[in-house]
């Protein structure tokens, strides 16, 4: 969707799907065998790694390989919760050291190889744990990082939380941005407003977070086990009974069939 060397944000109110978008958006360049490297800071790469299952990401083949965490929601919790097994993520220590958040996203781009495409979710929270001087500062330098040495990189910005001036200041150090919204019918809505060197639509089209059915009954027994396998592990009357019943994506297909 983006092109290399570029930067965008996509800017929307809560809860009208900026997760899903780039769950979407990982997923799409795992399947074109690309570079990703996730940067969470409002999720447990545990959580962000199981959406990413149920879209159709393989994090089994490609976590460690392709894909990459940089850990910033850990530190926040004071019941740190298990580690990702057998995966390679980078943790930060801090959300107010910023420049540690740099530091671990070059390191994980060393580790994949470039070119990579970098999440960013999401940028609201470190405003919260630093000051709007710095975070331009820290924006800016990882913006033209990114697109002079490491590829592309998508930012997730909360809609309705910022002041205006610090969201035009965003908006003019990126290449692009993404809006979404609701629209009169509840309905959730995308476009892109603007991309440098690109052509943008100014129509808004329909975004659909939930066109991936989820089932909580073990339809396909095959893909069933394959998911609790690589998240629990053990045997499977153990694995059942920590689950219940994961959900677990199903395309629409297989249950018809």
């Amino acid at each position: 969707m983006f092109p290399s060397d570029s930067s965008a944000l996509l800017l929307g109110p809560p809860g009208v799907g900026k997760f899903e978008f780039s769950v979407e958006y990982v997923v799409g360049a795992m399947e074109n065998k690309g570079r990703v490297v996730f940067v969470a800071v409002d999720m447990h790469p545990l959580e962000i790694r199981r959406w990413i299952m149920r879209y159709g990401g393989d994090m089994q083949e490609k976590e460690g390989k392709s894909f990459i965490f940089v850990d910033c929601y850990s530190p926040t919790v004071e019941d740190v919760q298990e580690v990702i097994p057998n995966a390679k993520s980078l943790r930060v220590n801090s959300l107010s050291n910023i420049e540690s958040i740099g530091m671990n996203i070059s390191k994980a781009v060393e580790r994949l190889g470039r070119p990579v495409r970098i999440v960013f979710y999401t940028l609201s929270t470190l405003f919260l744990y630093n000051s709007s001087q710095a975070m331009a500062k820290f924006f800016q330098t990882i913006s033209s990082r990114v697109r002079t040495e490491f590829g592309s990189i998508l930012y997730v910005l909360q809609e309705g939380v910022h002041e205006d001036r610090t969201v035009c200041m965003l908006e003019s150090l990126v290449d692009g941005v993404v809006q979404m919204r609701f629209n009169e019918d509840l309905g959730r809505e995308w476009r892109i407003h603007h991309y440098r060197g690109g052509r943008s639509n100014p129509r808004w089209t329909e975004f659909d977070a939930n066109k991936y059915t989820l089932v909580t009954r073990v339809g396909e027994k095959r893909l069933m086990n394959r998911f609790l396998d690589y998240e629990y592990g053990g045997s499977p009357k153990r694995r059942m009974k920590e689950v219940v019943a994961e959900p677990i994506r199903v395309e629409p297909q297989a249950l018809e069939s």
